[in-house]
């Protein structure tokens, strides 16, 4: 048998990570720093999406703070009229800066987080080259959105599947997927919760400015298929939070949206509430662990961010989750569901402030999302996975 060459033998494997949006840059921190820990994988970084977005408060920045190399940045932006015209353009833009980029440093694994515009470019862009694809967080469910859509879609690119929950392991088989690609490694988000320590309440009011007082934390995101209705949802929200700190004597913190169809809408409504209210605190962008930590001090979280589904649980906090943005979602006994009224909202908002059977459950719940671990199993997958043809060519189960 010929014999393999030393510098064969001391090759890394290349892991390229794609990173669109704070949230999600977020949760794929601990996975990229066990990247960068292992002996035999050698982190590629791809930066894109809301990150380089000066309205969305530049988040890359928050990327370097933290000491990681940017491999290269992919500009998706196209700054049309911030509507559906604009994502499916971002798409198509993301598509070629991504297989160029993957063309020059040739990837030996992409790896890509949940459901957005960023991960699906970088989708179509890997298996359209023959890179194998690597996928978190599929299998889940959320019914209003288009990025159900596209988390499917993902899936049923991807050539490996690691998913958050049992259920999300369910319908990736039911999608057609070989057992042997599917693994159920909790969720990412629970990494930095359960592995890290969280700032206190000091800490973060004088960091951040804020009134040692107790809080209502919102964050609420543009729905795709309700685009239209964004401002008019979050004025509902923003008075209903409002209406309740005014008469409790709280604070209000409002955390911007993202990128999508609509947001530009809800921080004109943000910026419009703030000169009405005195109470108000609105960041643009927190860096992930400070976010989680104000989620932590916060009496209640408001919106229809997932974070409320997945991390508030561990958090001991509960969740008034607005609308359809999250329907379907596997959910913890800490959250409580309310439509698009604002005596639904404000009546939600109170029980979870003073319902003394709904806060004991809180206290008691535990979150479907698993142990903090998932970092340490993804790396072993992609460490020790044959990448040869087995594993590019897909079949269908069914």
């Amino acid at each position: 048998m010929a014999k393999i060459p030393e510098w064969c033998r001391n090759m890394k494997r290349k892991i390229a990570v794609v990173t669109g949006t704070r949230a999600e840059y977020g949760y794929l921190k601990p996975l990229m720093k066990k990247i960068e820990e292992h002996t035999e994988l050698e982190l590629l970084l791809y930066v894109t999406g809301m990150h380089l977005l000066k309205e969305y408060g530049n988040t890359i920045q928050e990327i370097e703070k933290d000491g990681f190399r940017i491999t290269k940045t992919i500009d998706m932006d196209v700054k049309v009229d911030n509507t559906t015209f604009d994502m499916a353009a971002s798409m198509g833009k993301g598509i070629i800066g991504l297989a160029n980029v993957f063309k020059e440093d040739n990837p030996d694994i992409v790896v890509v987080f949940g459901d957005r515009i960023e991960p699906f470019a970088a989708a179509i862009a890997a298996t359209s080259m023959n890179i194998p694809l690597a996928h978190i967080g599929g299998g889940e469910v959320g019914l209003g959105d288009i990025d159900d859509s596209l988390r499917h879609a993902i899936t049923k690119l991807a050539h490996l599947h690691f998913t958050s929950t049992n259920q999300g392991k369910e319908r990736v088989l039911k999608l057609g997927e070989e057992k042997w690609r599917v693994f159920k490694v909790g969720a990412l988000s629970l990494d930095a919760i359960l592995n890290e320590k969280l700032l206190s309440k000091n800490d973060l009011c004088r960091k951040y400015n804020l009134p040692d007082k107790p809080s209502i934390l919102i964050s609420y995101h543009p729905v795709t298929t309700e685009w239209q209705e964004a401002e008019r949802q979050m004025k509902l929200v923003v008075e209903s939070a409002v209406a309740v700190a005014n008469e409790e004597e709280m604070e209000v913190v409002i955390i911007y949206p993202n990128a999508y169809p609509g947001g530009f809408q809800i921080i004109r409504t943000i910026k419009n509430t703030i000169q009405k209210s005195k109470n108000i605190h609105v960041f643009e962008n927190l860096p992930h662990l400070d976010y989680i930590s104000l989620m932590a001090i916060s009496s209640v979280f408001v919106g229809n961010s997932s974070s409320g589904i997945i991390e508030a649980p561990s958090l001991g906090i509960p969740y008034v989750c607005i609308g359809t943005r999250q329907q379907g979602r596997e959910r913890a006994k800490n959250v409580i569901d309310v439509g698009y009224r604002k005596d639904e909202i404000i009546s939600g908002i109170k029980r979870a402030l003073f319902d003394k059977e709904f806060l004991e459950a809180v206290k008691k719940c535990e979150s479907p999302y698993g142990d903090g671990k998932a970092s340490e199993r993804i790396v072993k997958v992609l460490s020790e996975i044959n990448i040869d043809k087995r594993l590019l060519q897909k079949k269908i189960t069914y």
